[in-house]
């Protein structure tokens, strides 16, 4: 029996297994954050702090998404905001990741506030930073530029262009291409990579890890599909 592809592969990591950006905002520890967030974040370390343990104490004048959660009439400490503005993936990781070093320094209280009031209000503040840093916003006051802040943010919208990785869309395809198991692929999807070559690097199983849905279940393979042809 003639297998297919002779060839023999270096290891990788799989497109599919990469970190998602729901991952990665679910994990403050994902992407540390930068200095231009420690500078902008640092100056309000006290409120943030004060949002996340005694949220009810802090004025609402000072935090407009906690009047905007007033607004909703919901609870300061179970409310969604979900608004992010025009802040890409990575910033927001960064951003909670100062959150979580600084702040909350309890990975166990995360629920408290992923998605919360106090991280949406750390996106504000960080997006006041760098409006503060625009010549013609300079002579305005804290609180306005935050309100401008918070403005941008209720509706702005995230880049898709920022959030998607296009190449790995791309790779992810492929990996589908070369080792989907179906009838489409035939023979050369039965786990024919290297098998006239001999081991991958490192004795790499490249089907390990690839999605259940990469098997179509259309096709059973044989035995004699899987003998080593001649090198």
């Amino acid at each position: 029996m003639m297998t297919y592809f002779s060839f023999q592969l270096g290891k990788w990591m799989h497109a599919c297994e990469v970190e998602t950006p729901e991952d990665i905002l679910a994990n403050p520890d994902s992407i540390p954050y930068t200095k231009e967030v420690d500078d902008a974040l640092t100056p309000a370390k006290a409120v943030l702090a004060d949002l996340l343990r005694t949220p009810d104490r802090v004025p609402s004048a000072a935090v407009p998404a906690k009047e905007w959660i007033k607004t909703q009439k919901k609870r300061l400490s179970k409310a969604l905001v979900p608004y992010v503005g025009s802040l890409s993936i990575v910033e927001r990781a960064q951003v909670a990741n100062w959150f979580e070093v600084h702040v909350s320094t309890d990975k166990k209280i995360r629920r408290n506030w992923l998605g919360l009031l106090p991280v949406a209000h750390a996106y504000t503040v960080f997006i006041s930073s760098r409006l503060k840093a625009e010549p013609k916003h300079r002579h305005l006051a804290d609180n306005v530029i935050l309100n401008k802040a918070w403005e941008i943010q209720l509706t702005g919208l995230p880049s898709l262009w920022t959030d998607i990785d296009v190449d790995k869309e791309c790779l992810e395809r492929l990996e589908e291409k070369m080792f989907e198991r179906s009838m489409r692929a035939g023979i050369a999807g039965h786990y024919q990579w290297g098998l006239d070559a001999g081991d991958h690097q490192n004795d790499w199983d490249p089907y390990r890890g690839t999605p259940d849905h990469w098997n179509l279940g259309d096709r059973d393979g044989s035995e004699g599909e899987m003998e080593v042809g001649d090198l």
